[in-house]
């Protein structure tokens, strides 16, 4: 934990780790130096007792080598996913549990191997099939608005200016730029600004929501920014019949959702790609809704690239 003490309830491990421990021998007496050795910031780490009780994390800091003497690795984390439904994953870790270790655990969890609730950041995804109970959601306070320092900024990712507005409709860049979290994304050439709004709830209400249209002056993308208040956001892992997959990721160390239709008998070319990528540090969601045939189907990197574009970067607001 984050006062040093020993965690020991899985409750605990899903909450409250600030360093994972890890012995370099595993517990048939193979070394794992090497493999430890390897783990750098960013990367993921997952304890595993089961297909429905583990826990991933994000290793936040670079991590301590052992000392002369030392047999033991220590790497500063955080949680990020876990699933936590399975027997025996409430209360005290037993033990004589056998825990199995990726100490290079992947970005993406497919949702085929979704078969029970998995939280993801802000987000909780179910099985289709999935009837049993479901985490209670809370409701989070927006901050109040306070006015931000300096200009209305023009270029990619700038963020919002003083005086930012409560509620309103802006039909140019110069109002919209005036709007809480606001962030210019990076865009195809051509693509253009076509209205905005904040304060409403087309607009998520703490935050703002913006439209551009493609080159031929067609609805390209739908952008919204602000302040995730309904935690966590229940999603099924797949609907329509199967021609859609809402995948959890992480996308630059932050929890993400994305939504899109993979190739296959059910694939559905026309079916807009929607990326939702939470950053935990301010609290607020990039959401990302794909409307020109770019960001349609199974063309999902092209709008993860929009929604990467509007992240803030290491020291920015």
């Amino acid at each position: 934990g984050a006062d040093g003490g020993v965690l020991t309830t899985w409750e605990a491990l899903r909450s409250d780790a600030a360093t994972l421990r890890l012995h370099q021998a595993d517990a048939g007496g193979a070394s794992q130096a090497a493999a430890y050795g390897s783990v750098e910031v960013g990367d993921l780490i997952e304890w595993r007792k089961a297909d429905d009780c583990w826990v991933r994390y994000r290793v936040t800091a670079a991590p301590a080598r052992p000392a002369s003497g030392s047999s033991r690795q220590e790497f500063p984390v955080e949680w990020i996913t876990y699933a936590a439904t399975g027997a025996g994953c409430t209360g005290a870790v037993g033990a004589t549990d056998t825990l199995t270790l990726d100490e290079d655990a992947p970005t993406v969890i497919p949702v085929s191997e979704i078969t029970s609730p998995v939280r993801h950041g802000p987000y909780q995804v179910y099985p289709p099939d999935w009837t049993g109970a479901r985490e209670a959601r809370a409701w989070h306070e927006p901050p109040t608005p306070t006015p931000a320092a300096g200009g209305a900024g023009g270029a990619s990712g700038a963020s919002s200016p003083a005086t930012p507005v409560t509620v309103g409709v802006a039909q140019s860049l110069v109002e919209a730029r005036k709007f809480r979290y606001w962030r210019d994304p990076v865009l195809p050439a051509g693509w253009t600004f076509a209205g905005a709004e904040t304060g409403t709830p087309n607009s998520r209400v703490s935050g703002y929501c913006a439209l551009y249209s493609n080159a031929e002056g067609y609805f390209g993308v739908h952008i919204c920014i602000y302040y995730k208040v309904l935690r966590p956001q229940r999603q099924f892992a797949t609907s329509l019949g199967g021609s859609t997959v809402y995948e959890p990721r992480t996308i630059d160390g932050r929890a993400a959702l994305v939504k899109y239709s993979p190739q296959g008998p059910a694939h559905d070319r026309y079916r807009g790609v929607l990326v939702r990528i939470f950053d935990a540090e301010t609290e607020i969601e990039y959401e990302v809704i794909g409307y020109d045939h770019t960001l349609r189907g199974s063309n999902a990197d092209a709008a993860i690239a929009i929604a990467r574009s509007l992240l803030p970067t290491a020291g920015a607001p």
